[in-house]
């Protein structure tokens, strides 16, 4: 017994700044933010309205990504000891390697030319409506866990690691105001809840699944926004019809 106390006591001691140490670690990769535009193309012909973007407000996503601990778990038995650490993950800005704001816009105007009934300007004064976005709310979380498995033997011990990634959660609100000539004609607040599941591929080193880990965070984010700017665009064109 005096053994595995004496392996607890460090574990303890290293599990206070594995937060630390992961959020260093996970800082070290940006993933892209991109879908698959799949929607099915409208006429080609240039309709006559238009359309230019006014203002994006982007307050909501935070600017870096962040990790707290949510938990931890230690069993001691005599043949081995399992000690278990949970992290809440927050995806931030810095792990994009896009401004978000950018990637909304540049999506919304390759949706609009696909299936929108209107042409986008970039003149706003003689633009026939206005569109406005704000960013009410926007959060990307998943958990990480991070395992330790110390086997006794008679004169000797093994000790074994295992890190292991969950699904993101993101959770969109957007407010959209569609004015035509500086008349509001369209108002409406979009929530989108998207969980993305984690696969791990096998063979994987840490580094790796941290990666992916980051990468499928984003794709929460690339794919939540899709489903916006589709619900956003249908919405437009019953509008201006």
């Amino acid at each position: 017994m005096k053994r595995i106390v004496l392996f607890l006591l460090p574990l303890f001691l290293i599990s206070c700044s594995q937060s630390k140490m992961l959020l260093k670690s996970l800082n070290n990769y940006q993933a892209p933010l991109n879908y698959l535009y799949d929607s099915k193309k409208q006429d080609s012909s240039k309709p006559v309205t238009t359309i230019a973007v006014e203002r994006f407000d982007n307050n909501a996503l935070d600017s870096v990504t962040s990790v707290a601990k949510i938990n931890h778990k230690i069993l001691p038995f005599i043949i081995y000891t399992y000690t278990e650490l949970n992290f809440s993950v927050k995806l931030g800005q810095s792990s994009l390697d896009e401004n978000y704001a950018g990637f909304f816009t540049k999506s919304f105007a390759e949706e609009s030319q696909r299936t929108g009934c209107y042409a986008l300007t970039e003149n706003i004064d003689q633009s026939e409506y206005t569109i406005e976005f704000a960013l009410d709310s926007c959060s990307v979380n998943s958990k990480y866990q991070r395992n330790t498995t110390v086997l006794f033997f008679l004169f000797a011990y093994s000790m074994y690691f295992q890190e292991i990634g969950s699904p993101a959660q993101t959770d969109l609100v957007m407010n959209v105001k569609l004015k035509k000539k500086g008349e509001l004609v369209f108002e409406k607040k979009y929530s989108i809840h998207k969980i993305q599941p984690f696969i791990t591929r096998k063979t994987l080193t840490i580094d790796a699944l941290r990666a992916d880990f980051i990468t499928n965070m984003a794709e929460s984010l690339s794919l939540s926004t899709k489903d916006c700017i589709e619900s956003i665009i249908a919405d437009i064109n019953q509008s201006i019809k």
